[in-house]
């Protein structure tokens, strides 16, 4: 039996750990929470939450609005990473369900770094009744430390499966928007009765309609998003990160992102007046498909997953120190869209 003083130790250990290391802001999918993406996280980084909270009490938006419940994950993810890159390089990361609010982000970011940017996103925050007031505060605490300057911009932008396109959502989540009672499924049930994963059957709900919503919109808005995040001049890392088994939507993904990164090459050397060195310039947009995995890459192939994000903010694949201790004691894996 390890003693009680040796057990204190580790724990103050990996509470030493977490507070150190290249911060990853990581929203998780849905019906699932940041904890099960431990494995995954490299030597010398540490994973920052950004889970799911209900939205504002008898509060109610149109899905795909600003203000719906993508929108307001999208706001607290902002007010993360606007914290962490005062502090320091940071990155941010989602899979699944939190791609939307990822890409909204990346949209938040671009805005800010123009004038009068910071005005217009708290304006439009302040107006948002769905948006929690403790959310806004920190909202509005994390502009402000920003000063009169732009925000800094993320080490990497890592999107694992994150929802895309209407083939990443339909028709599940049409069907799960559309539900006012959870499907009898025993992996269901246990998701929203473990108060540690902050879940209920109306969050489910309302993120699966701002999905449909957002996914299936035309012209495609994350798609949108991903380009003008291209276009910045800063040329930020983004990469795109999807498992073998995943076939079928792959075979539509991929080529949509693909198409992005070269209109964005293409008009770069348009305005240049000569052909870019494809030697010496930074990758605007890296794709990843893992073998030996599927939707879930954090359960199927950790190792994988741990190596394309060390590569992507300059890490050691070796997992990080507080992996072992957290997991052994976080709740199974909970499954995820």
């Amino acid at each position: 039996q390890v003693p009680v003083c040796s057990q204190r130790a580790a724990h103050r250990t990996a509470r030493m750990v977490l507070l150190t290391g290249l911060p990853i802001a990581f929203v998780p999918g849905i019906l699932s929470v940041t904890r099960n993406w431990l494995p995954t996280i490299p030597q010398g980084c540490r994973l920052v939450p950004v889970d799911y909270r209900p939205m504002a009490v008898g509060q109610e938006a149109v899905a795909g609005d600003f203000d719906d419940f993508v929108g307001v994950v999208a706001l607290r993810l902002l007010a993360v990473v606007l914290q962490l890159g005062v502090e320091g390089p940071w990155a941010m990361g989602a899979h699944s369900a939190g791609g939307p609010p990822l890409y909204q982000c990346l949209d938040f970011l671009a805005q800010l770094q123009a004038p009068g940017g910071a005005e217009a996103i708290l304006a439009a925050a302040a107006e948002a009744p769905t948006l929690p007031p403790e959310d806004l505060a920190a909202l509005r605490a994390a502009i402000g430390a920003l000063g009169a300057g732009a925000p800094r911009l993320p080490e990497a932008v890592l999107s694992f499966e994150g929802s895309l396109l209407a083939v990443d959502v339909l028709q599940w989540a049409q069907d799960w928007a559309e539900t006012s009672e959870p499907p009898a499924e025993d992996w269901l049930r246990e998701v929203l009765e473990d108060p540690n994963a902050n879940w209920t059957w109306d969050m489910a709900r309302k993120c699966s309609g701002s999905l449909v919503a957002r996914c299936a919109s035309s012209p495609p808005r994350h798609l949108a998003s991903i380009s003008r995040w291209l276009r910045l001049p800063e040329r930020p890392n983004f990469i795109y990160v999807a498992g073998e088994w995943s076939e079928k939507r792959n075979k539509e993904v991929f080529p949509a992102l693909r198409a992005l990164a070269a209109a964005a090459s293409a008009e770069e050397e348009a305005g240049a007046g000569e052909p870019s060195d494809a030697t010496s310039a930074p990758l605007r947009l890296r794709i990843e498909e893992v073998p030996g995995s599927g939707h879930n890459l954090h359960r199927e192939a950790p190792d994988a997953v741990r190596a394309i994000i060390a590569s992507a903010v300059g890490a050691e694949s070796a997992p990080s120190a507080d992996t072992n201790f957290l997991a052994s004691r976080a709740p199974r894996a909970l499954f995820s869209i």
